[in-house]
């Protein structure tokens, strides 16, 4: 059998984007919070429609970081230690954006105290339950853990473990370079209308509208999720920024022997 493929390349340049907070006290060592800004333009049509919002994917994550960094400017106290703000592009095409910054860092990978990284929240409402991707892999979410306890929250694992998220965002490539990074978003369980209703609602979006023109801001949507997230994520990192301790990966994470070499510099 002989085969030919005729391919044809497109080169094009994207821009990550970031922000910074210094530290009052500790300015070269760094938190931080990442959300990709892209999506997929203009794509094939979808019932007559060729623009693919993402409004979930990921404007919902960039909201939340952009909330962030309008609670630590706001603040009375500024951190002790700097809180950068990183919107990565590339994502959609493969964390093509947060894989260049963790390959071309501009603040120390071993002065970088964690990466908290923000995609596809819960469009649904706020939640009983929060799920934690990678669970078990670094100290940052014993933070996590004890602020959702303090809430009367529960903490969860990936919702969809077969789905391999802890792999598939930008919090990855902080990862592997040794980075404490964890994401997080909203469970299932509803505070409104409960756990059945809520996993419906993730899981028809997933099928229906996941990567598709579909996922469209609609006044349907309850924020209060991304808000809840939001929340969460300024009150763990506004936490580690007056902190001294760096937080480490966990005995058998795959991770440490990156984060290891990278503290010995």
């Amino acid at each position: 059998v002989t085969v030919t493929l005729n391919n044809k390349y497109k080169y094009s340049t994207s821009q990550n984007v970031i922000g910074i907070i210094k530290g009052s006290k500790r300015p070269e060592e760094t938190i931080i919070y990442s959300a990709h800004w892209d999506h997929f333009g203009i794509g094939p049509k979808v019932n007559g429609d060729s623009i693919y919002n993402g409004a979930v994917d990921n404007a919902s994550g960039v909201a939340a970081m952009l909330s962030i960094a309008k609670a630590f400017q706001e603040s009375k106290e500024k951190p002790e230690r700097s809180v950068v703000f990183l919107a990565v592009t590339g994502e959609e095409q493969g964390l093509l954006g947060s894989e260049y910054y963790a390959l071309n860092p501009i603040y120390p990978l071993n002065k970088t105290v964690a990466n908290l990284n923000m995609d596809a929240l819960g469009f649904y409402g706020e939640t009983k339950d929060i799920s934690i991707k990678g669970k078990g892999q670094n100290e940052v979410e014993d933070y996590i853990i004890s602020l959702l306890k303090d809430n009367n929250l529960e903490a969860v694992g990936d919702t969809r473990p077969s789905a391999g998220s802890y792999y598939r965002s930008d919090h990855f490539n902080f990862a592997k370079v040794g980075v404490p990074a964890i994401d997080i978003v909203n469970g299932f369980n509803s505070k409104e209308h409960g756990a059945k209703w809520g996993q419906e609602q993730r899981l028809g979006y997933n099928e229906k509208h996941y990567h598709q023109p579909s996922d469209a801001y609609s006044p349907q949507m309850n924020t209060k999720g991304f808000a809840q997230i939001a929340n969460i994520l300024f009150t763990v990192g506004y936490k580690l920024s007056n902190e001294t301790t760096f937080p480490q990966w966990k005995a058998g994470s795959e991770f440490k022997a990156a984060r290891d070499k990278s503290m010995e510099k």
